[in-house]
């Protein structure tokens, strides 16, 4: 599987556990959102690598 799928695989992975997770907690803390924050990066290096076509 090449790279930049891999990042988005895993940055959409990561929001949607974080948001299951303050579901099940009721809440939303600074965690949930800083995950929600990499998740996001991660997956705009993804895009941004396969714009690269890396």
């Amino acid at each position: 599987m090449e790279e930049w799928k891999k990042l988005v695989y895993i940055g959409a992975i990561l929001i949607i556990l974080a948001i299951m997770f303050a579901i099940l907690r009721k809440e939303f803390n600074i965690w949930i959102i800083m995950i929600i924050i990499v998740a996001a990066l991660d997956i705009a290096v993804g895009l941004y690598r396969k714009k690269l076509g890396r």
